[in-house]
């Protein structure tokens, strides 16, 4: 009798594997060729700019999180200091930080060219 259940039930064990697997993959995929993003050069030029770099909270206690926003344009790379999660050229993007303390986050974006701009914001820990 269970050597009747294994036979049947490992059928739908590799199927859902092989599904795991693919959709990993996929994730994996679209994490590293993630494509630039095309904009409209009439609306914002060809010129490098940081769009906006700003926080939904001003000051936030103890252990909670606050949401951080940000949008480039004409930009190959964009880096955050202090790293606290990946970021990329992007028009609209936002994400979550809980600093321990009042932290002070840069935002710079490069051009291919390597131009760069920077903006930061201050997260205020009460």
């Amino acid at each position: 009798m269970i050597s009747k259940v294994l036979r049947i039930t490992w059928i739908p064990v590799v199927l859902i594997l092989l599904y795991s697997g693919w959709l990993m993959w996929r994730r994996h995929e679209s994490a590293v060729f993630r494509k630039p993003v095309l904009v409209d050069r009439d609306a914002y030029g060809t010129e490098l700019k940081i769009l906006n770099f700003y926080t939904r909270s001003d000051a936030i206690a103890r252990g909670e999180k606050a949401l951080v926003c940000y949008g480039v344009v004409n930009a190959v790379s964009v880096r955050l200091d202090p790293p606290v999660e990946d970021v990329w050229p992007s028009l609209s993007r936002c994400f979550e930080v809980g600093p321990a303390k009042t932290t002070r986050y840069t935002l710079t974006a490069e051009s291919a060219d390597h131009q760069a701009v920077s903006a930061a914001v201050e997260v205020k820990v009460r």
